[in-house]
């Protein structure tokens, strides 16, 4: 009975045949899941520090903008028969997309911080 409320969602509830014990083991079972809950909605570490899931992606963001924007200069190259200047000119605009997709995230990763107090040279 007890596994089939488990497997719903649901939580066990306490055996009826404990005393204090059993109680008390239940009740702290429900403060941490309800802990857990609350802390599973994602929310960035209050440390201060950056956050990785919007920084571990900037190399890999810079290299496609990067090979993008060649290929596309390389196509229009074959267009217009205009080589190598429309595939200099992709490399260039990818790798300022890509320098400005990092500047993008940086500030905003600056302002999150000095937002939470992790700003600690001025202290």
């Amino acid at each position: 009975m007890a596994s089939d409320e488990r497997d719903k969602g649901g939580e066990a509830p306490p055996p009826s045949n404990g005393g204090g014990e059993n109680r008390e083991v239940a009740r702290r079972r429900d403060e941490l899941l309800a802990t857990a809950r609350r802390n599973a909605g994602g929310s960035p570490p209050s440390d201060g520090g950056p956050d990785a899931s919007a920084l571990m992606g900037l190399g890999l963001q810079f290299v496609v903008a990067i090979l993008v924007c060649l290929y596309a200069g390389m196509w229009l190259d074959r267009k217009l028969g205009t080589a190598p200047w429309m595939l200099v000119l992709g490399v260039f605009v990818g790798a300022g997309a890509g320098f400005y997709a990092m500047y993008r995230v940086i500030l905003s990763e600056d302002a999150r911080s000095r937002r939470s107090g992790g700003n600690k040279k001025g202290e």
